[in-house]
């Protein structure tokens, strides 16, 4: 039996995510000589990492967006500028210890990362020649930090050409680059028909079709969202996703008593394809999975307040590529909805440039490539 590893990290959704992806497709295979072994690096780690990745992460992401973007950009200079990380490096395996024996513990055939800790943390095993696996990163995003170059990984899958570009002006050979997406779930893949979506989900089949999601967002901000979308000319529905968020989901009930508009309020779901595919335009942050799945569904995106750093990266594809407008703040967003829907042709046109930047079998072609160094 062939084992490869696969390790992601909590902080954040979308490196657990994209992971899952991959299981999922390298399970696809039906290959009974190849075993997966799914684990969260961060369970691995101390109290105080668990703490830094996660807690602090999460908190300056939403609460401290200036702060989080500050921090990114002067850590990401360290690299680039060929500065001395060996200090931080020592930190991180100091705090990773019980991650590093787990490593050496186990034979593996294949590692793959969709994290730049977990990365960096192989890499040094393999640099040191404890650990003979070839390794594979799967980045998360249309842009990378500094953080997720190391010369000892042997491949690298980035989200499209300009990263690929990016990677190989950091010195990582061509060779070892694969531009095939940034992996989302198999069922973004799936043609299940506008209309039939739209009858399941009980909206209404000829009406223009906005979805807004609240991750990052407070109670507050999105209720203002709804409230300014009151003053719409244009008609459509509204589809608006509260996740985990009971106050807020709540809320959203209570709205759609009294809007003028078709609003459907959803709490937590894991049928964000199909409200996707069902729609004709999302409000929403441009994490890095949730604008690949948008694009994987041709989803045309307004961005709202993107966080410094990542978010930047992943709203300047999406702008760049006329795939998308951007709300500098959530006062914006009810604006610029009505500015796109009122415009002739230009939901068409974006729905278009959103397609060709699609790749909804992404991870089906990492987990080939996966297999095939096994």
């Amino acid at each position: 039996m062939k084992k490869v590893l696969l390790i992601s990290a909590s902080a954040g959704a979308g490196h657990v995510v994209a992971a899952r992806a991959v299981e999922h497709s390298l399970y696809a295979l039906k290959r009974p000589d190849l075993g997966v072994v799914p684990i969260d690096l961060l369970h691995f780690s101390t109290a105080l990492y668990k703490m830094i990745y996660h807690d602090i992460y999460l908190y300056m992401a939403a609460k401290q967006p200036q702060l989080y973007g500050y921090i990114f950009d002067a850590s990401d200079k360290i690299k680039r500028n060929n500065r001395p990380d060996f200090l931080w490096r020592w930190m991180d395996s100091l705090n990773s210890r019980k991650f590093i024996n787990y490593m050496l513990d186990n034979p593996w055939d294949a590692v793959v990362s969709t994290h730049f800790l977990s990365t960096q943390l192989v890499a040094d095993l393999k640099r040191k020649r404890k650990l003979a696996a070839p390794l594979v990163t799967v980045t998360t995003d249309y842009g990378l930090h500094s953080y997720w170059y190391t010369q000892d990984c042997e491949h690298y899958v980035v989200a499209d050409g300009t990263v690929r570009n990016h990677l190989e002006g950091m010195g990582i050979p061509p060779g070892r680059i694969h531009a095939l997406g940034i992996p989302v779930m198999p069922v973004f893949a799936q043609d299940k028909g506008r209309r039939a979506l739209r009858h399941k989900l009980q909206l209404r089949p000829g009406l223009p079709t906005v979805l807004l999601l609240s991750g990052g967002f407070g109670v507050g901000p999105i209720e203002q969202v709804v409230r300014d979308l009151e003053k719409m000319r244009t008609s459509f529905q509204l589809i608006a996703v509260a996740g985990k968020n009971k106050k807020l989901y709540q809320l959203l009930r209570d709205l759609s008593r009294r809007v003028p508009f078709h609003l459907k309020p959803v709490g937590y779901t894991d049928q964000m394809d199909e409200y996707m595919k069902a729609s004709d335009l999302v409000v929403t942050k441009p994490g890095g999975l949730t604008t690949a799945e948008a694009m994987a569904c041709g989803l045309p995106m307004v961005v709202i307040n993107p966080i410094p750093g990542q978010e930047d990266m992943n709203s300047d594809m999406v702008l760049e590529n006329g795939a998308g407008v951007k709300a500098m703040h959530t006062a914006d967003a009810a604006y610029k909805v009505q500015q796109v829907l009122a415009t002739p042709g230009r939901l068409a046109a974006m729905r278009g440039a959103a397609q060709k930047l699609g790749k909804p079998d992404a991870a089906e072609r990492i987990a080939r490539l996966i297999a095939g160094l096994v």
